[in-house]
């Protein structure tokens, strides 16, 4: 009887099939989104690049890239917007972007300082907004950023109007530093060692195929002829003998 449990050299080729597919997986680093984009939205946030904030961080910049998330659910809005600008911007220039915010808030509306950020490896700054009174609570926060890049510079703008993300106001600035310009990159190095393992699969099986039909080759096939055959083929021999019986019994009565 077949043992149901296969033995270490059936499932040898499938053990190297499933390596050389986990080094094929670890040889590159795919991003959470290609692209300029927030690599860590929020759960329940969908991309709805029609949306725009009311107030921009650079409104004197042409915008040359925009994308936008979005989440409404129960009732609250809350919003990532991901603007680009030509050029590079300076810390300068998201202090005058903060400054210009703080002389056109409204009253009750919080404005914090400039504060340094790492995004994407890139020095980045930004700051944060609340919107709090005694009649509203807190309606609204927000924090905004930005990142330079060597020819192009990203505002990131988060507004959050959901319950659980006011009452977390850190998890804003940690989801706007996860902006990154996503691409997918390939280790040199897996890829050899990929190549190597497949060219070493695809030999294995050869020499496996090969001797196979070999040993098939060895094989002497005896056709083994079936029951009616065997009776068909004895039957004029039989007939033949009873036909000689036959006339040895006349023979002797006489």
């Amino acid at each position: 009887m077949r043992h149901p449990v296969p033995t270490p050299r059936a499932f040898r080729s499938q053990r190297l099939i499933v390596l050389t597919l986990l080094f094929g997986v670890a040889a590159c680093d795919v991003p959470a989104f290609e692209g300029p984009q927030i690599q860590s939205p929020p759960p329940a946030f969908f991309i709805q690049n029609e949306a725009y904030q009311n107030r921009r961080m650079f409104p004197d910049h042409e915008i040359v890239s925009h994308d936008a998330w979005v989440e409404t659910s129960w009732g609250f809005f809350s919003g990532i917007y991901i603007n680009g600008h030509r050029g590079v911007l300076t810390e300068g220039d998201v202090r005058a972007a903060q400054e210009a915010a703080l002389a056109e808030a409204v009253s009750g509306v919080i404005i914090e300082n400039v504060e340094p950020l790492t995004v994407d490896g890139h020095d980045a700054w930004g700051w944060a907004e609340r919107l709090q009174t005694r009649e509203l609570g807190l309606p609204w926060i927000r924090y905004r950023a930005m990142a330079p890049y060597h020819t192009i510079s990203y505002a990131i703008d988060f507004h959050g109007g959901e319950p659980g993300l006011k009452g977390r106001p850190d998890t804003l600035r940690v989801i706007v530093a996860s902006f990154a310009i996503g691409q997918t990159t390939w280790d040199l190095r897996l890829i050899a060692i990929l190549g190597g393992m497949t060219l070493f699969l695809v030999a294995a099986l050869q020499r496996r195929s090969q001797a196979r039909a070999t040993r098939l080759q060895g094989i002497h096939f005896v056709k083994i002829k079936k029951d009616d055959e065997k009776e068909s083929d004895e039957g004029p021999e039989s007939e033949v003998n009873a036909s000689a019986d036959a006339e040895s019994g006349s023979a002797t009565s006489d």
